[in-house]
């Protein structure tokens, strides 16, 4: 099948969970006989461009941008408040360079399927069908404003928390009414699946995870010295932010209590420089930066955190860690649409008191780890195979083309 996707930042480099999952979906396709092209904007906060793209990821999906910039600006969210009925955080990515991009590359070329990487590419679909009578799949990352809901309840700050519930109050408009504008929904997880479905989509859906390729499992880097732990995400993303500090906050205190030699690595791109001279400033914390290679980095650490308190979607590097047998804790929040077992497949804790408790059972009972991650790894492999995925997408296209 011939299959255009169009996203609102470039698979690759894949920077974060939601570069990687968009990356491994697009390369699964390719792998599974699809011609893929990639349409995206390449931003400051997600800079790329051919040059930065590897040879052989080159070799098997045919990229085109167009850089823009989308940085937000007080003037700009007022202006929107004031004007639009859309959510500040889709409207900054509308472009007419892009529009003119879509428009050119749907006349000269025919395609099976176009393919939305997100909600965010909800104001192109009319552009979209100005030029193109084929079906329209958008695959959601999220159900949008439950992420932003979860963090107004969570922020202290007024002003944050009316602006976090204006935004969720405009995307689940949005997400309501896509089903007037979409043929086909692809979703992540099941729980954002019927979410849409109770939410009046009527149309052909189907769940398709983020996938990962056991090929990528790392088994030469060097470990760091135990006992340590990891984390790693986006830290220009709330959600992450949110929960890293908590985490600092409230659960790390209590891990070091009882194991004062304990390290903790982080790694994460655009942090503040607050948050950056914070990290820096923790004993015992190790602050990598941005990282070249996640699964690098995750290879040295044998446990794995993730205390997510708002989000919504599978977290890809959940996926990722149990493809690399690392024994992981995680709130709940963070394991939603993943069908993993506590005990058998992670830890899950949602207090600070249990999660620090979780994570110390790892350190002082080294077999409990080794016995959660290689369950991990073995459900991983039977469930969130890339290519396998892929086929998967690929046959449900293939009967909704015809």
């Amino acid at each position: 099948m011939d299959i255009l996707i169009i996203s609102h930042k470039p698979p690759s480099p894949p920077v974060d969970g939601g570069t990687l999952a968009t990356l491994n979906m697009c390369l699964g396709l390719a792998k599974a006989g699809n011609r893929v092209t990639v349409l995206t904007l390449s931003t400051q906060k997600h800079p790329s461009s051919l040059e930065r793209i590897p040879d052989e990821i080159k070799a098997l999906i045919n990229f085109e941008f167009v850089h823009t910039n989308i940085r937000t600006t007080i003037l700009g969210n007022l202006l929107n408040y004031i004007f639009s009925r859309r959510p500040y955080n889709i409207e900054r990515y509308i472009t007419i360079n892009f529009k003119r991009l879509i428009r050119k590359v749907l006349s000269n070329e025919k395609y099976d399927i176009v393919q939305l990487e997100g909600l965010y590419l909800y104001p192109y679909i009319k552009t979209i069908r100005s030029c193109y009578k084929g079906v329209i799949a958008l695959r959601t990352h999220n159900v949008e404003h439950h992420i932003w809901q979860k963090l107004s309840e969570n922020e202290s700050n007024k002003l944050k928390r009316t602006y976090f519930q204006i935004l969720s109050h405009r995307q689940a408009q949005v997400e309501s009414k896509i089903s007037d504008k979409v043929d086909v929904l692809v979703a992540i997880t099941e729980p954002d699946r019927l979410w849409f479905i109770n939410n009046g989509f009527n149309k052909p859906s189907i769940t398709v995870p983020a996938g990962y390729f056991p090929e990528e499992v790392r088994t030469e880097i060097e470990p760091v010295d135990f006992p340590a732990i990891c984390y790693i995400g986006a830290l220009d993303w709330l959600p992450n932010i949110e929960g890293l500090i908590w985490f600092i906050n409230w659960v790390w205190p209590r891990i070091q209590a009882e194991i004062p030699e304990i390290e903790f690595h982080i790694a994460g791109r655009n942090a503040s420089a607050e948050l950056a001279e914070r990290l820096m400033m923790e004993r015992n914390i190790i602050f990598h930066g941005q990282v070249a290679s996640s699964s690098a980095f995750l290879s040295r650490c044998p446990i794995m955190v993730v205390p997510l308190l708002s989000g919504s979607g599978i977290r890809i590097k959940i996926v990722e860690g149990m493809h690399l047998q690392r024994a992981i804790v995680a709130t709940s929040m963070a394991v939603k649409g993943i069908n993993l077992v506590h005990g058998e497949h992670i830890l899950i804790a949602d207090t600070p008191e249990e999660f620090a408790n979780e994570v110390c059972s790892l350190i002082f009972e080294p077999d409990k780890g080794k016995r959660i991650s290689q369950n991990a790894q073995k459900m991983a492999f039977q469930n969130y195979n890339a290519i396998n995925l892929a086929h998967k997408l690929t046959e449900f296209y293939q009967n909704i083309s015809g």
